[in-house]
């Protein structure tokens, strides 16, 4: 019965918010201030927000119960699926969004160095490694081909997701967005719906792949590999 009342509940919160949500993308997405005397007018329910985020949060129910990870991972999940909509819709990764995360996160890293110190590392090792990666990549890019390979939004979320996931995690969140993003390149490009010059935004890719890390954390993926080839 506890079951049943807390996934009610839950979706009950997640369909709450999601007009609250569906305000911060549309500001987001026009590059507006958010907390305006007209704010309010742009809570509207959006079905899409509406079923991502009660969903997700059922499922990090799940797959946490009730707890600090459950509310952390909400916490991460709201910031992902915002993200999500805003570069879909405008092709940029709101700076808020990842400056509230980067807060957390590293307020979050400080208690762990405090507490576990090689917890705490880890969350430092996976904030450089996320944004130095990227960083590493739009800077390629920008040499090579003297295009922008890779957003600043995205090098800044990929930061952000790195204090919250941790070194090994992260590194499967790189390798995962871009797997993620060539299989669906390839099929816009086979479908004729984007052409070979046309800017695809990354942020979706990077989103998923967090998402599935998530749910399947490199541990996991790293034993089942092993046991595959072994």
């Amino acid at each position: 019965m506890n079951i049943i009342f807390y996934n009610v509940l839950v979706a009950v919160v997640g369909l709450a918010v999601s007009p609250f949500i569906t305000a911060l993308i549309k500001r987001y997405s026009k590059e507006e201030k958010i907390f305006t005397n007209d704010f309010w007018n742009d809570f509207k329910f959006d079905w899409k927000v509406g079923l991502a985020v009660p969903l997700t949060l059922i499922a990090l129910l799940y797959y946490h119960g009730l707890g600090f990870d459950f509310v952390l991972n909400s916490f991460i999940a709201i910031l992902l699926i915002i993200s999500l909509f805003v570069d879909i819709k405008s092709q940029i990764i709101p700076n808020e969004t990842n400056f509230i995360g980067f807060l957390v996160g590293i307020v979050l890293a400080y208690i762990n160095l405090t507490k576990d110190y090689a917890l705490g590392l880890d969350s430092i090792y996976g904030m450089f490694a996320g944004a130095g990666i990227f960083m590493l990549i739009a800077l390629f890019a920008l040499v090579v081909y003297k295009k922008v390979g890779m957003g600043l939004g995205d090098v800044k979320l990929m930061g952000m997701l790195g204090l919250f996931f941790g070194f090994a995690n992260t590194v499967q969140i790189f390798v995962f967005s871009f797997f993620i993003g060539a299989i669906i390149s390839v099929a816009l490009l086979m479908a004729k719906i984007k052409k070979s010059d046309d800017y695809i935004p990354f942020g979706p890719f990077i989103v998923a792949a967090a998402f599935i890390t998530m749910f399947i954390p490199a541990s996991e993926t790293i034993a089942w590999a092993l046991n595959t080839l072994v």
